[in-house]
C-alpha cells in the first residue's frame, strides 16, 4: 500500500529508537530539520505558541520545547502521540485531532510547522488553509515536502523504499508536489513564500549509517523547505 496510514500507528513504540527500522532515517533527517528552524526562526522561538501539525512521536516538537517555543503538537495517530508525552516533558502539549478538520481558535498560533507531512494528505488545500486559518497574522508556516519530480520519485521511493532506508508503503508519488505550486496554493490563502532550500542525500554518510542523511543545497529537485508569512487580507 502506497502512503500507509497506519504505518506510524504499528511501529509507535518505536518513534524514539534511532536504530529501529521504521524511524532510524527520520531521527537523521530531522537533525536538519532542526537546524533549519534554528536558523530561520530561532529569534521567533522562545515563548511563541507553536503548532507542530503532524506531530507522530514529537521528535521535532521536542526539540523546538527545548529551544523555549510553547508547542502543541498535533496527530491523528493516538499511539504516537503516547509516545510524545512520555518523552516531551511537561511544558509540550499533545493533541489527537484530524489535521483537515483542527478542533483550534482562529489566529491562535505564531508559528505552524508541517514537516514531512504535506506529502501524505490528500486535500493538500484543505490543510493548508486550515494552516492559514490557526495562524496569527505575521506568524509563519514552516514546510518541508517532497518535489513531483521523476529524480524525487527515484530516490524517495524506488530506492529508499526498496532498501528499507524507509519502510515501504511510506510514500505515494502522486502526492508530491512542485515547489511553484505549492507557492501557488499558499499565496491564495494570504501566504507568502520568504524562503526556498533544497536538500540532497549525502551518499556516504547514508550508506555507513543504513539511515538517510541529508545536507542543504540550491537544488530544489528532491526535497525541500520552504518558510512563509501571513500577510493580513
Amino acid at each position: 500500500m502506497r502512503n500507509d496510514p497506519d504505518l506510524y500507528e504499528r511501529n509507535a513504540l518505536d518513534w524514539w529508537n534511532p536504530t529501529a527500522p521504521a524511524f532510524r532515517s527520520l531521527h537523521r533527517i530531522h537533525g536538519l530539520r532542526v537546524r533549519i528552524l534554528r536558523e530561520w526562526l530561532g529569534p521567533y522561538l522562545p515563548k511563541s505558541i507553536v503548532l507542530d501539525l503532524g506531530c507522530g512521536g514529537g521528535l521535532l516538537s521536542v526539540p523546538l520545547s527545548q529551544m523555549g517555543a510553547r508547542v502543541v503538537g498535533v496527530d491523528r495517530s493516538r499511539a504516537s502521540l503516547r509516545q510524545a508525552q512520555e518523552h516531551g516533558g511537561t511544558e509540550t502539549r499533545w493533541l489527537a485531532a484530524d489535521l483537515i478538520e483542527l478542533p483550534l481558535q482562529d489566529r491562535c498560533a505564531d508559528i505552524v510547522i508541517l514537516a514531512d507531512v504535506v506529502e501524505h494528505v490528500k486535500a493538500r488545500g484543505q490543510l493548508l488553509s486550515e494552516a492559514a486559518r490557526v495562524l496569527r497574522r505575521g506568524g509563519f508556516l514552516y514546510i518541508n515536502t517532497v518535489n513531483r519530480t521523476r529524480k524525487a520519485r527515484f530516490l524517495a521511493v524506488a530506492v529508499a523504499e526498496t532498501v528499507r532506508l524507509i519502510p515501504p508503503g511510506t510514500h505515494d508519488p502522486e502526492l508530491f508536489v512542485d515547489p511553484d505550486v505549492l507557492r501557488s496554493e499558499a499565496e491564495a490563502r494570504g501566504l507568502v513564500c520568504l524562503r526556498l532550500l533544497g536538500e540532497r542525500p549525502k551518499l556516504l554518510s547514508t550508506i555507513a549509517s543504513w539511515a538517510i542523511e541529508l545536507e542543504p543545497c540550491d537544488d530544489l529537485s528532491v526535497g525541500y523547505s520552504a518558510l512563509f508569512v501571513k500577510e493580513a487580507p
